[in-house]
């Protein structure tokens, strides 16, 4: 469930050119998080636990991930850290693009790509759990 839900924010790396960087960078934030929690209950978490532990914070989310065997997944630390400023204080409404980064937002949504693609075969093998 969470797998598929976030490939539904995920926007094209494309379309993070032609819209508006608060928008498109909020979309890849929510789709990191459900990403990293279909990872964790994958690896036997529960949604309750996830709710509980994670919450909406993308560094603890990753940093469960990993310990729980997530391999590393190219810039998605950095990619994390700076959406992590705005996502669990819900201020994507003054989210500012990296400064010397105009391309993050296609980037990120690469990298978030990625991410899902190494979090599937896991989930596929937990049985969608």
């Amino acid at each position: 469930m969470f797998l598929a839900k976030g490939e539904g924010f995920l926007p094209s790396p494309a379309s993070a050119d032609r819209r508006d960087a608060r928008e498109i960078c909020y979309a890849i934030a929510i789709a990191t998080e459900l990403a990293l929690k279909a990872f964790l209950v994958a690896q036997g978490w529960s949604d309750d636990r996830c709710r509980r532990d994670v919450r909406h914070d993308l560094e603890k989310a990753l940093a469960f991930a990993k310990a729980a065997g997530l391999k590393a997944v190219g810039e998605l630390d950095g990619v994390v850290c700076v959406l992590n400023a705005y996502y669990p204080k819900h201020a994507f409404d003054s989210f500012v693009v990296p400064t010397g980064d105009e391309a993050f937002p296609a980037k990120a949504c690469a990298i978030v790509a990625d991410l899902f693609e190494r979090v599937r075969p896991q989930v596929e093998a937990s049985g969608g759990r």
